[in-house]
């Protein structure tokens, strides 16, 4: 009874208005009071939950993704991609979802990728008289890749809590986020081509356009490739990677970044980081509040005692965490959920790599469902004339596509755990 007190109290909190971070915090402060705990408990649970090394990849991995954004690499990733698919029907659509998935493998933001691939291919496709409800849908569902495909900062606070290693969460990824990639471009195709009306057709490029375009990408396509590469072959931490990628990304945007951008990239940053390692503190005095009521120990009880498969308690906790992720951000989600699943997971013999690919392709869909998913936001705010419901119903579809995308993972566990089988 104490439990749905407390959750009660989370609710109401953010139901007000009240941000992530302090709602975890004031219920979480409730909770000691009640369960008769002394407030000297607080400084040291918050500083164990960020005495971490594997924290420190956040912020260098936003600083990595935020200078790319100010240095107009979006433009260039969609510029390669239009290039060798615009012929084909709906192709700056399938530009744009392609572009995505390169530019999630630098920022490990949703969010950021929705951004900065929607400011440049957005203009570009209305221009041409695309309809747009669908292409601000495709962007929405293109830029939830920004999680799934390393680096993703989902991932990183997944792995400290269950101590898995950040840098197999992250290879597994890989080839999920592929399979996600290529459902939402095989639908643009098909729908395209069942309704023309909807695009215009582009005519092909000369292989001199598509190879001088390429030529400029590579330099970015190094990023990835490095930072993922080193990573999967044991150079890396996923710390070091991040620091390492920081450095690439300078050097790659120097050209246009400007001495005013760097102040506006290290503020955006901070500014990042600081509400992202708030919710991390404020959601592990939550967890240790729910460990003293024993809410962990008692859910796997009573699941063991009741002899519930595994497939039972995944269906179920996909359906909660979609539930989830129409009211929460997918950091608040995972920090106040994985603690008190971790040990039911454990019981059940799920494994926790697979799990956490599971957990983050509910957090994409969930970034692109209304009335909380913030990508719906960020495409609305891109440009004048572009309003919240024409995302809400152009991202419909979208939602259906990445649900099979989700069922697909969930049926072909290999997707997920085979290459970080190969990981040192």
């Amino acid at each position: 009874m104490l439990f749905v007190f407390i959750v009660f109290i989370l609710l109401f909190c953010m139901a007000v208005g009240l941000p992530v971070g302090f709602s975890l915090f004031f219920s979480s402060l409730v909770g000691i009071f009640l369960t008769g705990q002394s407030l000297f408990i607080i400084p040291h649970v918050v500083y164990s939950s960020l005495d971490n090394f594997v924290l420190l990849s956040i912020p260098l991995f936003i600083l990595m993704g935020q200078i790319m954004l100010k240095g107009g690499i979006g433009e260039k990733i969609f510029d390669w991609a239009n290039v060798w698919v615009r012929h084909l029907p709906g192709g700056l659509i399938l530009a744009a979802i392609l572009s995505c998935a390169v530019f999630a493998a630098i920022s490990g933001s949703s969010v950021a990728t929705a951004l900065t691939i929607g400011m440049v291919a957005i203009p570009a496709m209305l221009s041409r008289g695309y309809q747009k409800e669908f292409v601000l849908g495709a962007l929405a569902a293109g830029g939830t890749l920004g999680i799934l495909i390393p680096p993703s900062i989902p991932m990183i606070l997944y792995g400290t809590i269950t101590e898995e290693s950040v840098g197999k969460l992250f290879i597994a990824g890989i080839l999920p986020g592929i399979v996600i990639t290529i459902l939402l471009m095989v639908y643009v195709a098909v729908t395209c081509t069942r309704n023309p009306h909807i695009y215009r057709k582009e005519s092909p490029s000369s292989w001199s356009e598509r190879w001088q375009k390429t030529i400029n990408f590579l330099p970015i396509l190094s990023l990835p490739i490095v930072v993922i590469g080193g990573i999967y072959i044991g150079i890396f931490t996923p710390t070091e990677a991040s620091a390492f990628g920081v450095i690439l990304s300078y050097l790659i945007s120097m050209k246009k970044l400007k001495i005013r951008d760097i102040f506006g990239i290290m503020k955006e940053t901070a500014s990042t980081t600081v509400m992202l390692l708030t919710i991390v503190a404020a959601a592990k005095l939550f967890g240790h509040v729910m460990a003293t009521m024993q809410v962990a120990q008692d859910l796997t009880k009573f699941i063991v005692e009741s002899h519930v498969q595994p497939w039972t308690f995944l269906i179920f906790v996909s359906v909660l965490l979609l539930f989830l992720g129409t009211l929460l951000d997918p950091a608040g989600i995972i920090l106040i959920l994985t603690p008190i699943l971790f040990p039911v997971l454990q019981a059940l013999k799920i494994d926790l790599i697979w799990f956490g690919v599971i957990f983050t392709v509910n957090m994409e869909i969930g970034n692109v469902t209304p009335p909380v998913g913030m990508n719906l936001f960020v495409l609305a705010g891109i440009q004048k004339g572009i309003r919240y419901e024409e995302v809400v119903r152009g991202v419909l579809p979208f939602i259906i596509v990445l649900g099979v995308g989700l069922v697909i993972v969930m049926l072909f566990p290999t997707l997920s755990i085979w290459l970080p089988s190969f990981t040192k």
